[in-house]
């Protein structure tokens, strides 16, 4: 496995398992619990910030001549396919949500819900790049 498909690995799992617990507590705290929700997000993506850098040096430190290897044709090729599949669901799914947020009037519920979008897009990148590191493309 390449320290790239790792890095892709770290970020699918992080994102997923740290955004996951924001967006449950989000979803059952309901519209009591104002406050908690930018005092969480903070939390979130500082978690996010330090699990990730973590990681990645962990991995790096394991395998320095491949963190250090520029990318190859192959991986460039690799990233931009993975990027054009996330920006047409994320380009996609904000139209839809702009459409419903009309609908939809609290801020909080708009805001949390762009979020979820940026960060399903970002998940299904590094979905694409796993996928396509497995294939061998």
């Amino acid at each position: 496995m390449s320290f790239r498909e790792k890095s892709a690995w770290i970020s699918l799992l992080s994102m997923a398992g740290i955004y996951g617990v924001y967006f449950w507590s989000f979803r059952h705290a309901g519209p009591q619990a104002r406050g908690f929700h930018f005092g969480g997000l903070l939390g979130t993506i500082s978690a996010l910030v330090v699990v990730q850098i973590l990681l990645t040096v962990g991995v790096a430190i394991f395998a320095p001549t491949e963190a250090n290897a520029p990318r190859d044709e192959r991986d460039k090729l690799i990233e931009l396919r993975a990027m054009r599949v996330a920006y047409a669901a994320l380009s996609t799914s904000v139209a839809f949500a702009c459409f419903f947020g009309g609908f939809i009037p609290p801020l909080v519920f708009n805001a949390n819900s762009l979020l979820f979008i940026l960060v399903a897009a970002e998940i299904m990148r590094s979905t694409c790049q796993i996928v396509q590191y497995r294939r061998g493309a």
